[in-house]
């Protein structure tokens, strides 16, 4: 994969915030998606996320290709929330339509892997939609299992 990690910067964020809200919106159950108002929720969801796609909690790293081309992205960080431990956790993934299918995405995960080794982590960590069957599959594929399930019951 002829690609070329560099540092996020400002004039990214024009493609990073509608791709994570994307993201976001399609992981949604489709019993709570339906009742939401899209513009009401993508705001009430930028706002809690504000400090992870534009703060400091997070480094934002861009895919280019060969052209310059923007071939995709990742958020990633630090996390420890269930035990001392702190551990890289990958808040982010996104691939341009454009440019799915070619691998790209395993390339995106295995730099976060990377970027993790280097910082001293034992571990990364990322959350995926359970309905996202294809991005399960190339987590799977790298090494990622299941370790925690969130279920969710309507109560009606």
């Amino acid at each position: 994969m002829d690609l070329r990690m560099r540092k996020g910067r400002r004039a990214d964020l024009p493609i990073i915030w509608p791709a994570t809200l994307q993201t976001a919106w399609d992981d949604l159950p489709e019993d709570e998606r339906k009742g939401l108002d899209r513009q009401a929720w993508e705001s009430h969801f930028r706002k809690k996320i504000e400090q992870y796609v534009e703060g400091n909690r997070t480094e934002r790293w861009v895919a280019e290709g060969p052209s310059g081309e923007f071939l995709g992205y990742i958020i990633i960080g630090e996390s420890g929330f269930l035990t001392p431990e702190v551990h890289a956790f990958l808040y982010d993934i996104w691939v341009a339509p454009d440019h799915r299918g070619k691998g790209i995405g395993q390339a995106l995960v295995e730099w976060a892997g990377d970027w993790a080794r280097r910082r001293g982590h034992r571990k990364i960590k990322l959350e995926v939609g359970e309905g996202n069957g294809r991005a399960r599959h190339v987590y799977e594929k790298l090494g990622f299992s299941a370790e925690r399930r969130y279920m969710g019951k309507p109560l009606r």
